[in-house]
């Protein structure tokens, strides 16, 4: 966790003065062919500044509280950084009520046995995680689509290594570029996504968009061109080890954004942390559990890959 404060500080401060968020926002709406761009970017200005500032408090109030709290101040930092976002693509944002809400919702909670890494999440017809997923991601949901929380951990890079310890299972293989921009990826992966090199190449087609094309293959190794610069989901960066990989497990979670990884995961636990104090500070008193050991490394990953993932976002808007 070095280079935690550049992580948390840096990534979005671009963005953090009227002169070039003014600017951003005006080019944007302009590829959007929006009508009014200048007027519309002038108006949304102060309210996109303060919503990445407002982001940034929280994640930095969370950085310094206790455990028993950094749920809620996490996820309301992420959402104030998703609405900035969201106003870079969708200059009339909020345009009804209906956008206002969470977009998930929990199940009532089993007082004995609970186990958080078997609980779910279910999407909702409106609400922010909805309608972000799909104004920044072009990612749809149906309504009551289940996201279980085990599936969402193992799509987190940085949890990876906790995973292995526990389960001997590592959830992702290293991708590596080499001098010609092509990423190496090792051919286990046709075992675990249960497929011969060209039904995966098709896939990777498919589910990315043509993002991800399998250039060639040799001894054990699979060459993949990223025509975008930044790999796609499965491909994921850990900023620990300042690495990308690809994710072993081909579910739907695996081809999500990263932040639509984080928002239902903090969704939950802060929901959790609100209304199920029992069940918390029994998980935070006793750690009974293997789930606390990566709940409390997913909350600290937060405070810094959220701000990282916000300024990886908005950079490739501005290019």
């Amino acid at each position: 966790m070095h280079n935690q404060f550049l992580y948390q500080n840096t990534p979005l401060l671009p963005y953090q003065n009227t002169e070039n968020s003014r600017s951003f926002l005006q080019n944007t709406y302009y590829s959007l062919n929006w009508p009014n761009a200048e007027e519309a970017a002038y108006n949304n200005c102060s309210r996109f500044i303060y919503s990445l500032e407002h982001g940034d408090i929280f994640l930095k109030q969370s950085t310094q509280a206790p455990m028993e709290i950094q749920p809620v101040l996490s996820f309301y930092g992420l959402s104030h950084y998703i609405k900035a976002c969201l106003l870079a693509v969708d200059p009339a944002y909020p345009a009804t009520v209906h956008v206002l809400a969470h977009g998930l919702s929990t199940r009532k909670k089993k007082k004995q046995n609970y186990s958080f890494l078997s609980d779910e999440v279910k999407t909702q017809r409106h609400g922010l995680f909805g309608h972000f997923s799909e104004k920044m991601f072009h990612v749809k949901h149906l309504e009551g689509f289940k996201l279980n929380m085990n599936d969402l951990f193992m799509q987190i890079p940085e949890l990876a290594y906790i995973f292995s310890f526990q389960t001997k299972q590592f959830p992702f293989h290293p991708l590596k570029k080499n001098e010609v921009g092509l990423y190496s990826l090792t051919t286990q992966i046709l075992d675990d996504y249960q497929m011969t090199e060209n039904r995966l190449a098709d896939f990777l087609k498919q589910k990315t968009n043509e993002r991800i094309l399998i250039q060639q293959s040799k001894k054990n190794t699979l060459l993949l061109k990223i025509s975008t610069g930044i790999p796609p989901a499965p491909c994921r960066f850990n900023i620990l080890e300042n690495q990308w990989v690809f994710s072993r497990y081909k579910t739907a979670e695996a081809f999500y954004p990263e932040l639509l990884i984080y928002y239902p995961i903090l969704y939950n636990l802060s929901m959790i942390a609100r209304y199920e104090t029992e069940w918390w500070y029994d998980l935070l008193k006793l750690a009974p559990g293997k789930e606390f050991s990566l709940i409390k490394q997913f909350l600290n990953i937060s405070t810094y890959k959220i701000p990282f993932l916000i300024g990886e976002y908005l950079n490739r808007l501005a290019r």
